[in-house]
């Protein structure tokens, strides 16, 4: 990628349509080997392909993006730009994160690459939850890690990320342990009963 270009939102309102539609048939064509690559490996959930110019202008992507050529160009380009979409570049993520979270004192939510995936699905989901606003992240993971030691699986947690959300405040005991804050068993069996109404 190193000799090929990527558009910014900017560069791309000063192209002119011929242009827009040559790069982003170009830029789909190796995002899409790289999409390829990373569903073979194991590595993410599958991920669908970008679409074709056709595809757009018929109104029915098969991918979340934007309705116009242009915004599909720069989804693109911001996909190509990210070292996660390469095999190697998620194995090196994967690493770093499973550091980091060791290190916390969270190395049971990434100790394979199931639990790895997991782990980053439940905080995208919180964040989307959330509309991006900062959550406490240290008290979601000793939930989940609650979870994980009732073996609710995680599945059932993101699916009610909403009430999970709203909830978890509710989820901290009242006297922190020596490692931090903990979780209530009886409160978040509670919490799950709700789910299940």
């Amino acid at each position: 990628m190193a000799n090929r270009k990527l558009y910014s939102p900017y560069q791309i309102s000063n192209m002119s349509e011929s242009a827009i539609r040559k790069a982003y048939s170009e830029l789909r064509s190796i995002a899409n080997k790289r999409i390829s690559r990373l569903n073979v490996s194991g590595l993410t959930f599958k991920q669908s392909k970008f679409p074709t110019i056709k595809e757009l202008e018929s109104g029915k992507p098969n991918r979340t993006l934007g309705s116009t050529i242009s915004s599909a160009l720069a989804d693109v380009s911001v996909f190509l730009r990210s070292p996660r979409t390469t095999v190697s570049g998620l194995k090196q993520y994967y690493r770093d994160f499973q550091e980091m979270m060791s290190e916390k004192g969270y190395e049971d939510l990434v100790k394979d690459v199931g639990s790895i995936r997991n782990t980053l699905l439940f905080l995208d989901s919180i964040r989307e939850t959330a509309n991006d606003k900062l959550l406490p992240s240290g008290d979601a993971l000793d939930a989940l890690q609650e979870t994980e030691r009732l073996k609710i699986p995680i599945e059932k947690v993101i699916e009610n990320i909403d009430l999970f959300v709203a909830h978890l405040d509710d989820l901290e005991n009242v006297q922190p342990t020596k490692g931090g804050r903990t979780f209530s068993s009886r409160r978040l069996n509670a919490l799950i009963k709700k789910w299940e109404k």
